[in-house]
C-alpha cells in the first residue's frame, strides 16, 4: 500500500510540474493562447484606476472573453494604447457600451467611479480582438508577490531560498 502512495505521489508531481511548465512556455512563447488552453489567465493591476474595488497589486484573474454574453458594467482585461505612443498596455476597465455597424463591433470602456452621474468612456475604442479576457474574481496584493518574484533580486532570492532548502533536504536524508 506505501508503494502505491508513493506512485501515485510522483505521478501526481511531475504531472503538476508539467502543467505549470507548459504554462510557463506558453507564457512566454505564446502569452494570447494561454487563457485559450487553460481557460484563465491572471493580470496584476498597476493602476488605481479601478479603486476601491480592484487595487493596486492585486491581481486580476479572467477567464476567456465571449462577445455574445458581454454587457455594459462587465469588467474586462484589454490591450490599449493608453499614451498614444505605440506601445499597448494591459487595463482592466468595465465595459462602458458596445456598438456593432456593418459587423464591426467597437468596445468602449471606463474607469472605476464612485458616482454614476460621473461616468465618462475612456478616449480609446477597442474591438473585440484586444479584449483579453473577462473578469473572475482577484486576489489583493498577491500582484506584490507576482511582481517580486519576476524582478532579478526576487529572481535570485527564489533560487538561492531553493538551493538551501534542497541542501537541508539533502542533508537531514543523509544521516
Amino acid at each position: 500500500m506505501s508503494k502505491i502512495k508513493e506512485n501515485l505521489t510522483t505521478i501526481l508531481s511531475v504531472l503538476i510540474i508539467g502543467i505549470l511548465l507548459v504554462y510557463i512556455v506558453l507564457q512566454l512563447v505564446a502569452p494570447r493562447m494561454t487563457i485559450k488552453v487553460f481557460g484563465f489567465k491572471p493580470y496584476v493591476v498597476v493602476t488605481e484606476s479601478m479603486e476601491p474595488v480592484i487595487n493596486v497589486n492585486d491581481m486580476v484573474v479572467t477567464r476567456q472573453f465571449d462577445l455574445e454574453e458581454a454587457e455594459e458594467g462587465d469588467i474586462i482585461t484589454f490591450h490599449a494604447d493608453i499614451n498614444y505612443d505605440g506601445t499597448d498596455e494591459i487595463v482592466t476597465h468595465y465595459i462602458y457600451s458596445i456598438e456593432t455597424t456593418n459587423d464591426n463591433t467597437t468596445i468602449r470602456t471606463n474607469r472605476h467611479f464612485d458616482d454614476s452621474e460621473t461616468v465618462l468612456p475612456d478616449t480609446w475604442q477597442l474591438s473585440e480582438e484586444d479584449v483579453l479576457g473577462t473578469y473572475w474574481f482577484h486576489i489583493p496584493y498577491i500582484g506584490m508577490i507576482t511582481e517580486f518574484l519576476k524582478s532579478p533580486f526576487g529572481i535570485i532570492a527564489l533560487v538561492a531560498n531553493t538551493g538551501i532548502i534542497v541542501a537541508i533536504v539533502y542533508l537531514i536524508k543523509k544521516d
